[in-house]
C-alpha cells in the first residue's frame, strides 16, 4: 500500500486469504476493521504520515514494524491483546527514520531495532527482550526490559537523558554506548539487574558550557560481568577520558591535557588551565576545546606591548634633555682674558680654547671677522626650545617562548628651557605630550596619551663633560585584543600608569684636523609601574577575560660610543655636522606579566612578549645650523639595530637663545 486514503466501511483493506500479505502506510486508512489479515506470515509497516482509525488484526504471528523515512511517534500501548493493533508475534523497527514510543506497552513478543532510531519514552518493559543490530540505535528517557545492543548504539536520552532497564542488559564487543557530557549531567543508564559490558565501546561528546571531572554514566544493581572498552573517544576535546568501576557503578572520569608540542606561553596558558581543573573539579567547556592558536589568543600577550613601548619613550624623552647635540648643551661661554668665538658666540664646551681650536675654523673665522672681538664678560643667559621627536620599532617574537612579532610607533612634541649658571654649567627642563601605539602579531594592539616632565644638567671641565638628567611619564592606556576561540570576542583594558627614568654620561672630546671625536660611557634605567587592571567584554564574552597583576619592571642600560663633530663658519651662522656610533647593553630584556583568568579564580599564569637582544648597536646622525642672531635648529636620525630589534628614531628642535 502507499500513501493514499483508503476509506472502508465495516473493513479498510481485507488482506488474501493465503496470508504472505505486506502493508505499507503512510496515508490514512479507516474503518470499523482499519485492516484485517488472514492466514499467516503477514507483515504491516507504519511509516511517519501514517494513520489509522480502527482496529488492525493479526493472526496471532505477524510482524509490526514501524520504518520509512523521517520522524514520527508512536504509543505502544496501542500495539496488543486488547488494543488497536492485535495478533502481531514481531515488533521491529526498520528503515532510517526515527520513531519516539509513547505510553505504556503490554506487547509481550519481541522488539528488534534494525535500523534508525528507537527512542523509548513510555514503558516498553513488557516486551520478552529487545534487541539493537549493527547501525541502528535505541534511546529516550523512558524503561524497557531485557536489553541486547548486539552491534548497535545504546544512546540514552534525546539529548542528555535517562533509560532504564528493567532487567538485564547485554553488551557486546562491537556494540557503543554514546554519552553526552552537559555543564551538570551526563547520559546514564540505570540497569535494575545485571549489566554485561562486553568490551564495548564508550563515546563521550560535551555539548554544554561546563564540564566536571566525573560522570557517573551507567548503574547496576546486579552488579557488572567484564567492562568497557578502555579506550574512550571524544569529540575532539582536549578531555583525556578514562572509566572507572565500583560495584555497581561505571564512571566516566576526565583530566584536561593539551598534549605535548606547545611552546612556553602556550604550555603556560594550558598548565594553569588543567591546574584550574584539577583543583575544581569542573571548568568551561570553551576551554577545553582550545587549539594550541586558540591558546596563544587567550594568553594575553598583548599586555606586554606597553612595556617595550614605554622604554623607548622615556629613551628618547631623557636622550632630547641630554643629547649635547642639541640646543646648545654641549657649549660653554668663554670668560674674560681668553679666546672667544666671534661676535659674542659661545665656544664649544668640548673645544679647547685659543690655539687647540682645529686650523679649519680659525681660518674660516678669519674670513668672515677680520679682527677677534675682546672676549665677553659672562653672564648668564637663557634659552628655549620646541621640538618634536618620534619614531618606529619592531622586535621579532621568539617561537620557542612563543611571543609574537611586536612593533610600537611614537609621537610627541617638547618644550623646554635652559639656564646658563656659570661658563661650565647649564641646566634645564622640559614637558612633552604625545601619543604611542603598539600590535603584537597574532594578539591584538593598543594606544596610549602621554605626557612627560624632566629636568637636566650639564657641567664641563675643559674638553670633559658630565651630565645627568632625571624624568617622568604618564600614559592613559588602552589595550584591545580579540579572541576568536568560542566566537569573536572583543577585550579591551583601560588604565594609568607612571615611569620613571635616570640618565648619566660623561665624555672627552679630542681635536684632530678634521672633526672632534668624543668617547663616552652612559648609564640609564627606566622603571614603568603598571597598576593591576583588567580586561572588560566590548562585544561578546568575557570568558576569556584576563585580570593583570600589578608589576613594576625596570630596565637598565649602559653606553659605551664615540660621538663625532664638524663645524663649518658660513656668512650668517655656524653649520655642524655630528655623529655617534655606541654600543648598548640592556641587563633587562625581558617583557612579561602575570595573567589571571577572570572566570577562573585563581588561574594565573605567566606570558612573555617579545624581548630584546642584550646587545645593541646605537646610530646618530645630525644636522644643526646656529645663527647669529639666537636662533638655531637642528635635525637627527637616530636608529638602533640589533638581532631582533629595528629602531627608527627622528628629532627636530627650534632654540632661541637670548
Amino acid at each position: 500500500m502507499t500513501g493514499a486514503s483508503i476509506t472502508g466501511g465495516i473493513i479498510g483493506i481485507l488482506a488474501a486469504a493465503a496470508g504472505g500479505s505486506s502493508i505499507f502506510n503512510a496515508g490514512s486508512i479507516s474503518g470499523g476493521t482499519a485492516i484485517q489479515f488472514a492466514g499467516a506470515g503477514n507483515t504491516l509497516t507504519l511509516a511517519p504520515g501514517s494513520s489509522i482509525s480502527g482496529d488492525v488484526l493479526g493472526t496471532g504471528n505477524d510482524t509490526f514494524q514501524l520504518g520509512g523515512s523521517g520522524t514520527a511517534s508512536f504509543n505502544v500501548s496501542q500495539i496488543g491483546a486488547a488494543a488497536q493493533y492485535q495478533g502481531f508475534g514481531t515488533f521491529n523497527k526498520i528503515g532510517s527514520s526515527s520513531w519516539t514510543l509513547t505510553g505504556t506497552s503490554t506487547f509481550a513478543g519481541p522488539v528488534n531495532v534494525n535500523g534508525g532510531t528507537l527512542s523509548v519514552d513510555g514503558d516498553l518493559a513488557s516486551a520478552s527482550n529487545l534487541t539493537v543490530s549493527a547501525g541502528a540505535t535505541l534511546g529516550g528517557n523512558g524503561i524497557v526490559g531485557n536489553t541486547t545492543i548486539n552491534g548497535g548504539t545504546l544512546s540514552p536520552g534525546h539529548s542528555i537523558g535517562l533509560l532504564t532497564v528493567q532487567g538485564s542488559l547485554v553488551l557486546t564487543a562491537v556494540a557503543s554506548y554514546i554519552v553526552e557530557v552537559s555543564s551538570s549531567s551526563v547520559d546514564r543508564v540505570n540497569v535494575t539487574g545485571i549489566a554485561t559490558l562486553g568490551g564495548a565501546t564508550v563515546n563521550a561528546a560535551f555539548n554544554g558550557s561546563l564540564v566536571s571531572k566525573q560522570y557517573t554514566i551507567l548503574n547496576a544493581t546486579g552488579g557488572f560481568s567484564g567492562t568497557f572498552n578502555p579506550v574512550v573517544n571524544t569529540n575532539g576535546s582536549n578531555f583525556n577520558a578514562a572509566l572507572s568501576y565500583d560495584a555497581n557503578n561505571v564512571y566516566l572520569n576526565l583530566a584536561l591535557n593539551f598534549g605535548g608540542g606547545l611552546n612556553i606561553n602556550q604550555q603556560n596558558a594550558a598548565n594553569a588551565l588543567s591546574d584550574f581543573f584539577n583543583a575544581n573539579g569542573n571548568i568551561p567547556a570553551a576551554f577545553g576545546s582550545l587549539t594550541p592558536a586558540g591558546l596563544t589568543q587567550i594568553s594575553g600577550e598583548t599586555a606586554t606591548g606597553t612595556q617595550q613601548t614605554t622604554f623607548e619613550v622615556m629613551n628618547l624623552f631623557v636622550g632630547l634633555m641630554t643629547d649635547p647635540f642639541i640646543g646648545g648643551r654641549g657649549e660653554t661661554v668663554a670668560t674674560g682674558g681668553g679666546a672667544s668665538s666671534p661676535a659674542g658666540q659661545p665656544t664649544l664646551a668640548y673645544a679647547s680654547n685659543g690655539p687647540a681650536r682645529p686650523r679649519s675654523e680659525r681660518d674660516a673665522y678669519a674670513a668672515v671677522y677680520h679682527k677677534a672681538p675682546s672676549a665677553l664678560p659672562y653672564e648668564p643667559r637663557w634659552s628655549v626650545w620646541a621640538a618634536g621627536f618620534g619614531g618606529s620599532q619592531s622586535t621579532d617574537g621568539n617561537t620557542t617562548l612563543g611571543s609574537n612579532n611586536t612593533t610600537s610607533r611614537i609621537a610627541a612634541g617638547a618644550i623646554g628651557a635652559d639656564y646658563r649658571f656659570s661658563p661650565s654649567t647649564i641646566a634645564g627642563f622640559a614637558l612633552a605630550g604625545g601619543g604611542t601605539s603598539f600590535s603584537v602579531a597574532n594578539g591584538g594592539s593598543g594606544r596610549s596619551d602621554l605626557f612627560q616632565a624632566g629636568a637636566f644638567v650639564r657641567h664641563t671641565a675643559g674638553p670633559a663633560y658630565i651630565a645627568a638628567a632625571v624624568a617622568y611619564g604618564w600614559q592613559d592606556i588602552t589595550t584591545d585584543r580579540f579572541v576568536t576561540a568560542a566566537g569573536l570576542d572583543h577585550l579591551r583594558a583601560q588604565f594609568n600608569a607612571n615611569a620613571y627614568s635616570g640618565r648619566v654620561e660623561g665624555g672627552y672630546r679630542f681635536v684632530t684636523p678634521w672633526m672632534g671625536l668624543t668617547p663616552y660611557a652612559a648609564g640609564q634605567f627606566t622603571t614603568f609601574d603598571l597598576p593591576a587592571y583588567a580586561e572588560s567584554a566590548v562585544t561578546g564574552t568575557n570568558t576569556f577575560a584576563l585580570g593583570y597583576a600589578a608589576k613594576s619592571v625596570t630596565a637598565t642600560r649602559s653606553e659605551l660610543g664615540l660621538r663625532s663633530d664638524k663645524s663649518f663658519v658660513m656668512l650668517d651662522g655656524i653649520f655642524t655636522l655630528r655623529g655617534r656610533l655606541a654600543w648598548a647593553h640592556d641587563f633587562n630584556s625581558d617583557r612579561n606579566i602575570a595573567a589571571t583568568f577572570q572566570t577562573l579564580p585563581g588561574a594565573a599564569f605567566v606570558v612573555n612578549g617579545a624581548a630584546q637582544a642584550h646587545d645593541a648597536v646605537l646610530t646618530t646622525a645630525s644636522a644643526e645650523w646656529k645663527w647669529r642672531n639666537g636662533w638655531s635648529a637642528a635635525a637627527t636620525f637616530e636608529g638602533e639595530f640589533s638581532q631582533v630589534t629595528r629602531s627608527y628614531a627622528g628629532k627636530g628642535v627650534v632654540r632661541y637663545a637670548w
